[in-house]
């Protein structure tokens, strides 16, 4: 399968870039902001997932993981490399200000990672329909079928890389509460921003990741996808969040309006 099989988003341009996402994907999410927020032009695709892993070696990728962005020769993968790649690339002020990507790599390896696991731990056991029309939304005829059929693995893979467990949702969610009440005190003293006084990549970061549980108008696929009602008790337990607050008005301030309605 080669890149150009993929279905794309927008109208494909021949010499921009292409970033792979999952649409679903808060760390895609992270990526695609960064892009946007440098008015960075890029064509958005998506690969099977399981199958992405394949395609993503082929393309000369150090890791099977999204987002990527296939620029000429350069291969930018994971969402803090893409933010590097935009801030060497892009017309906007640079992201990475002093002490932004400390807060970047705590959301990356705790908020994000287990925003993810509560996620799936609520959804996959039960709810899996909802998660597999997301993830295959985006695929070309051919590619959905073969993920449709491939997807009782797919699923049981997912599981199992993400630890979801009986008890998964309860340690995840614990472990967000702390992470919710960090950020309460960061934002305590009045500040729009987490580091320094402009907006920066620890913003985007954070805000991205916790995107799922605020469901900002701005990201419609969050905003109105259909989620469990564990999921929905999680939104409206931390929905006064000072924290979640913030992420609304990051998006509401920050995040212009996307283009290309296909990721919705």
């Amino acid at each position: 399968m080669e890149l150009s099989e993929a279905r794309h988003l927008g109208d494909m341009t021949p010499d921009r870039p292409k970033l792979v996402t999952f649409g679903i994907s808060h760390f895609c999410e992270k990526a695609r902001w960064a892009l946007d927020w440098h008015g960075l032009p890029y064509d958005e695709i998506s690969w099977p997932i399981g199958m992405h892993s394949l395609l993503a070696k082929r393309h000369g990728a150090r890791d099977t993981t999204v987002p990527i962005l296939l620029a000429g020769k350069t291969v930018a993968q994971g969402s803090g490399d893409i933010i590097d790649w935009a801030d060497r690339n892009g017309r906007g002020r640079g992201l990475t200000v002093p002490g932004a990507r400390d807060i970047e790599l705590r959301a990356d390896t705790v908020i994000g990672v287990h925003v993810r696991r509560l996620s799936y731990a609520e959804m996959l056991p039960s709810f899996s329909h909802l998660v597999r029309i997301e993830l295959l939304r985006n695929l070309s005829t051919s590619q959905r079928l073969a993920a449709n059929v491939m997807w009782p693995v797919t699923r049981r893979l997912m599981m199992r890389a993400m630890d979801i467990t009986p008890s998964a949702a309860a340690e995840s969610g614990a472990i967000l509460d702390e992470e919710l009440d960090w950020l309460d005190r960061l934002l305590a003293d009045g500040r729009s921003h987490l580091a320094g006084e402009t907006f920066s990549r620890a913003d985007i970061t954070v805000a991205s990741l916790l995107a799922p549980f605020a469901r900002p108008k701005e990201m419609p696929i969050f905003h109105s996808m259909a989620i469990s009602d564990a999921l929905v008790a999680y939104c409206e337990r931390w929905g006064d969040r000072p924290a979640i607050g913030w992420v609304r008005a990051q998006y509401q301030n920050h995040r212009v309006s996307n283009k290309r309605d296909a990721w919705c």
